[in-house]
């Protein structure tokens, strides 16, 4: 089976996606990562609390700046992984046909996954990553940290799917 297509998806293409692209991209880099943001500025770069974020996970993302989810970052796309219910929510508005692969990173970590349909399900009932946007450095690194826990699990089971 060919390497997974993975799309991360959140808020401004800022912080949580950005951290999630740069591990998967670290662990595997085979796999296709992209990330964008529901309401993205694009062009930006990381700031030095994402950047601080990063190095705290043993990451960097270097010449990332910021894009804006579009249609065309869904096409052939194995999975959307976002991080609050609203980036779902996004996806589904802009991709009807994407809803079944598309999901919060907590809500992909419960034990039915994969093997349910995700589109018959209410994401507004999903946990999701809290933005660490308007907190201090120390936000953003924990933010990192439970990324990095969450991401690692959700590799092993796309390493299982791929297998």
């Amino acid at each position: 089976m060919s390497p997974p297509r993975v799309l991360f998806v959140c808020t401004g293409n800022a912080t949580r996606s950005v951290i999630a692209a740069a591990l998967v991209r670290r662990d595997r880099p085979d796999w296709q990562i992209d990330s964008a943001g529901t309401w993205a500025i694009p062009g930006l770069p990381s700031s030095r609390r994402t950047l601080a974020a990063l190095e705290s996970v043993g990451v960097s993302a270097p010449g990332h700046r910021s894009t804006t989810l579009t249609r065309d970052h869904l096409i052939d796309v194995d999975l959307v992984v976002g991080f609050e219910t609203d980036h779902v929510m996004h996806v589904r508005r802009l991709a009807p046909e994407s809803a079944d692969r598309t999901a919060t990173l907590p809500r992909l970590l419960l034990p039915d996954w994969p093997g349910v349909d995700l589109s018959t399900e209410d994401p507004r009932t999903w946990v999701e990553v809290d933005d660490p946007a308007g907190g201090d450095v120390e936000d953003f690194i924990r933010c990192a940290r439970d990324i990095d826990a969450q991401v690692a699990q959700l590799v092993a089971r796309l390493d299982a799917l791929t297998a």
